[in-house]
C-alpha cells in the first residue's frame, strides 16, 4: 500500500482503508536519507533513487549508472523536497571519475544481478546547487534558501537538510541464508514529498545461490531502483534491484559462477541487492581509496532479532514457480 510524507508527518486521512486497517512500522525519519536520481548523457537518461550513506558518498543501483555513465555522465540529486526544495548536479567524467561500480557487474547479464550496487562520490563543496521555492514558484540562491529554511515552520525539512549533510545511517551486513522478521519499506520521492511502499510482512530470505533477497513484491516499480531498502528505525538492508534487461528467466551460479538453475523473472517477485560479503568489499575499497577521515560507512551484522537462520529453498518458499522453473532449481544441485 503506498503511503505519503511531505516530509512532515504520515498523511492517513488520505489513506483511510490503511488508517483502519493498519499501523504503520515507520516513520518519516526512516527515509531521510534518500534521494531521487536523475541520470543522463549526451544520448540516454533515466530515473532511480539514491541513499546517502556518508557526507560526500550515494549508494544506488549500478544498472542506474551502467553503462549510462560508462564514459561520462551528468548525475541530479535532489535533496529536498516540499514547499523548498533543493538539488545538486554532479559531473562524472573519465579524468574526475564520481561513479564507481564493482568490476564484476556486467550491464544486462544476469549473473551481474548480486553485484548491483554502485558509489556516486558527493563533494559538497564541488557540486552544482540548484534552490527553489515552490511556495513563490521562483528559483532563489543558496543564501536565501538557507534563510527561508531557517524561519520556516516546517521543522521537519530543517531536520531532513541537516540528517543528509552528516548522513551515517547504519548498514545491516549478511553472509549466510537467512528469513527477514522485519517488514520492508522502500521509497519513491516526488517534488512535494516523499512516498514509500510497505510490505506489512517478513516473508523475503536471502538464498545463497542467488545471493539476493528474494520476496513478493508489495508495490515497487521501475524507476524505484537504487533506493536503500529500509527496516523500522531507518537502518538499510539492501538495495533495490530487480530485472536487468530482456530475459525471461534468473540464472542461478555457484559460488564458482557456474549456473545451478533458474527462476523466471516476475512481477510477482521483489529482488533486491544486500550487503553480502563481495558488496560491503566493495564499498569498503572504494571509499577507503580516497583516504577521507570519518569515511567509513557503518556496516553491523544483521542481527537474529531483524533475521532467523533459514535452509529454506525458493522452490519451497515460492509456490507459484513453475513446474519446470522448480525442477530446474531442484535438478542443479
Amino acid at each position: 500500500m503506498l503511503k505519503k510524507f511531505l516530509f512532515i508527518a504520515l498523511l492517513l486521512s488520505s489513506f483511510p482503508a490503511f488508517a483502519e486497517e493498519r499501523q504503520s512500522a515507520f516513520e518519516a525519519e526512516d527515509f531521510a536519507t534518500q534521494s531521487l536520481l536523475w541520470v543522463q548523457n549526451s544520448r540516454e537518461s533515466g530515473k532511480c533513487h539514491a541513499v546517502r550513506i556518508l557526507p560526500k558518498w550515494y549508494l544506488t543501483a549500478a544498472h542506474c549508472v551502467s553503462p549510462v555513465c560508462n564514459k561520462e555522465c551528468t548525475l541530479t540529486l535532489d535533496l529536498l523536497q516540499g514547499n523548498l526544495q533543493a538539488s545538486a548536479r554532479v559531473q562524472h567524467t573519465a579524468s574526475d571519475a564520481r561513479v564507481f561500480v564493482p568490476r564484476e557487474y556486467i550491464p544486462r547479464k544476469s549473473k551481474s544481478v548480486r553485484h548491483d550496487v554502485a558509489l556516486i562520490r558527493f563533494d559538497p563543496k564541488e557540486v552544482q546547487y540548484s534552490f527553489y521555492d515552490a511556495k513563490e514558484k521562483e528559483y532563489i540562491d543558496e543564501e536565501q534558501f538557507l534563510q527561508k529554511l531557517k524561519l520556516s515552520e516546517n521543522s521537519e525539512q530543517r531536520y531532513q537538510w541537516n540528517v543528509l549533510s552528516s548522513a551515517r545511517p547504519k548498514l545491516l551486513s549478511i553472509n549466510a541464508a537467512r528469513h527477514m522478521l522485519d517488514p520492508l519499506a522502500v521509497p519513491t520521492i516526488q517534488p512535494d514529498g516523499i512516498y514509500y511502499q510497505e510490505s506489512f510482512t517478513d516473508d523475503f530470505y536471502y538464498f545463497t545461490e542467488l545471493r539476493h533477497f528474494m520476496g513478493s513484491n508489495f508495490g515497487v516499480v521501475h524507476g524505484m531502483s537504487g533506493g536503500g531498502v529500509v527496516v523500522p528505525g531507518g537502518d538499510i538492508v539492501g538495495i533495490v534491484s530487480g530485472k536487468i534487461g530482456g530475459e525471461t528467466q534468473l540464472t542461478l551460479y555457484d559460488n564458482n559462477d557456474k549456473p545451478i538453475g533458474s527462476i523466471p523473472y516476475s512481477s510477482d517477485y521483489f529482488l533486491f541487492t544486500p550487503f553480502n560479503r563481495s558488496n560491503v568489499n566493495f564499498i569498503r575499497a572504494t571509499i577507503a581509496s580516497f583516504h577521507e577521515s570519518g569515511s567509513s560507512p557503518r556496516f553491523v551484522g544483521i542481527s537474529g532479532q531483524r533475521a532467523e537462520l533459514t535452509q529454506a529453498k525458493p522452490e519451497e518458499v515460492f509456490g507459484n514457480m513453475s513446474a519446470d522453473d522448480i525442477a530446474d532449481v531442484s535438478m542443479a544441485r
